[in-house]
C-alpha cells in the first residue's frame, strides 16, 4: 500500500512539475511575442514644428553719398544740390533733416524744390536720370564766428536727361548758412542770382505777403500756390507735346 501511494505520489509530482514548466514556458513566449501595451502617442513620433524662416527683408541701400567725417561746407552744398535733383527724379521732395533745418531762413528753398518737382509733374520740363554734383567751390567766406559760417558757393550739377541731346547741366551760386557745431545748413539765399525762380517770384511774393501781416510760414506758403496755380493755367493752355517713339 505504501509502495503504491510512494508511486502515485511521484506521479503527481512528475505531473506538476511538467504541468509548470509548460505554463511557465507558455508565459515567457506570450512575453515574448506580445508588445508590453502603450499608448498611440508612443507609437507615433510626437509631431515637431517645423520652424518658419524668418520673412526675407531686402539688405538696405547704401548712401550713394553717405555723410563724412568730418563734414565739410562743400559736402553739405553738394549734398543739398543733390537731393533737390534726387527729389525732382523721385517727384516728391527728399528729405534733408540731417543736413538742413527748415526754419524761416531755409523754407523758400524748399518750396522752390516744390515747384521744380510740380513742372515735372505737370509735364513741362524735363526729368534727370541722375544728379551728380562735379564742381563744388566756395567762392567767398562771407562772416564767420565761433558758432556759424555763411559763405557763398557755386555748385555744378551733371543731370542727364533721357533725351541724349538734351543737356540739364546747371551750375547754380547761392549763399548758405552753416551751424558749425552740428554742421548743418540753417541759412539759404540767392543774393547773386540775376534772374531766378527763386528771387524774382518765390521771394518777392513771399516779401509782400510778410507786408500784409502773414506770419512767414503762411507767406512763403502763399506765394508757392500762387506760383503753382500760374503753372497750372499755363500747362493747360499750352500742353507740351511730347515726342511719339
Amino acid at each position: 500500500m505504501k509502495r503504491t501511494l510512494s508511486i502515485v505520489l511521484v506521479f503527481v509530482l512528475l505531473l506538476s512539475a511538467f504541468v509548470l514548466a509548460s505554463c511557465k514556458g507558455t508565459n515567457d513566449k506570450d512575453a515574448q511575442n506580445t508588445a508590453p501595451p502603450h499608448s498611440a502617442a508612443s507609437e507615433t513620433a510626437a509631431p515637431t514644428e517645423t520652424p518658419t524662416a524668418a520673412p526675407e527683408t531686402e539688405a538696405p541701400t547704401a548712401d550713394p553719398n553717405p555723410r563724412p567725417d568730418p563734414v565739410t561746407v562743400e559736402w553739405l552744398a553738394g549734398e543739398m544740390q543733390r537731393r533737390y535733383y534726387v527729389g525732382c527724379m523721385n517727384l516728391e521732395l527728399m528729405d534733408f533733416s540731417d543736413i538742413m533745418d527748415r526754419n524761416e531762413d531755409t523754407d523758400l528753398f524748399f518750396w522752390d524744390n516744390q515747384l521744380e518737382i510740380d513742372l515735372i509733374k505737370l509735364n513741362q520740363a524735363d526729368n534727370y536720370l541722375s544728379a551728380t554734383p562735379d564742381e563744388i567751390t566756395v567762392e567767398n567766406i562771407v562772416s564767420e564766428s565761433e558758432t556759424e559760417l555763411t559763405a557763398d558757393m557755386y555748385v555744378f550739377m551733371t543731370l542727364p536727361s533721357a533725351d541724349p541731346e538734351l543737356s540739364n547741366d546747371r551750375g547754380k551760386r547761392f549763399q548758405v548758412t552753416i551751424d558749425k557745431k552740428r554742421m548743418i545748413i540753417i541759412g539759404y539765399s540767392e543774393p547773386d542770382a540775376c534772374e531766378s525762380r527763386y528771387n524774382n517770384w518765390l521771394s518777392y511774393l513771399a516779401s509782400n505777403y510778410r507786408r500784409e501781416g502773414l506770419t512767414w510760414q503762411e507767406a512763403n506758403k502763399k506765394a508757392y500756390e500762387e506760383i503753382y496755380a500760374e503753372f497750372v493755367i499755363f500747362a493747360t493752355t499750352y500742353p507740351r507735346q511730347t515726342p511719339q517713339g
